[in-house]
């Protein structure tokens, strides 16, 4: 049920997720009207230490101009759990282009194709709502299922950013990939 004066937003369906945006409207509202546990359930943060990180990003500002985002939280519908989220960061709309970034918060959701079935559902929704021309994906060369995630999508690989990323004080390598729309339109029917 939508709560009064809450932005609208999407919901993307698949066999077995719901995909609920999340956009920079939406964060407004809730940091201004909910309390912080609602937030933290409303994004299913797994943790305290996870809120306070989306809290610190919400403070600091989380677009710009040039840069936007629209993203989805991921909802498990047999069981109504919130398991990882899925989108678009780094959108530069006026360039037609995005950062596809996703995640399972637990283990016991990977592997069950969850995120093939949100990937497909979102590089839709990018390309035909958005209106992007590019798709750009970002993952360590080491993390071999986001790479199969992203070729089985088509994405090309172009190359690779040295220290592009820290994790844990440790600077990792980022294999870059892209999607344009007229890879999109000529595999879509594949997938």
């Amino acid at each position: 049920m939508k709560e009064t004066g809450t932005p609208d937003t999407t919901v993307l369906e698949t066999e077995r997720l719901l995909l609920k945006e999340l956009t920079p409207e939406l964060y407004d509202y809730m940091f201004a009207n909910w309390a912080d546990a609602d937030i933290m359930a409303y994004l299913g943060n797994p943790t305290d230490a996870d809120f306070e990180l989306e809290k610190q990003k919400y403070i600091k500002g989380l677009t710009s101009f040039y840069l936007s985002f629209k993203s989805f939280i991921m909802v498990e519908k047999a069981t109504n759990r919130i398991i990882g989220r899925i989108g678009y960061h780094t959108w530069k709309a006026v360039y037609e282009r995005a950062e596809i970034g996703y995640g399972l918060y637990y283990e016991d959701a990977k592997q069950k194709g969850y995120m093939k079935e949100a990937m497909k559902a979102v590089l839709v929704y990018g390309f035909e709502n958005m209106k992007l021309n590019r798709v750009e994906a970002f993952a360590s060369p080491l993390n071999t299922p986001s790479i199969k995630l992203i070729e089985r999508y088509g994405f090309q690989y172009e190359g690779l950013l040295r220290q592009h990323y820290g994790r844990n004080g440790v600077r990792e390598d980022s294999a870059v990939y892209g999607l344009l729309h007229s890879e999109y339109e000529s595999l879509k029917h594949s997938w």
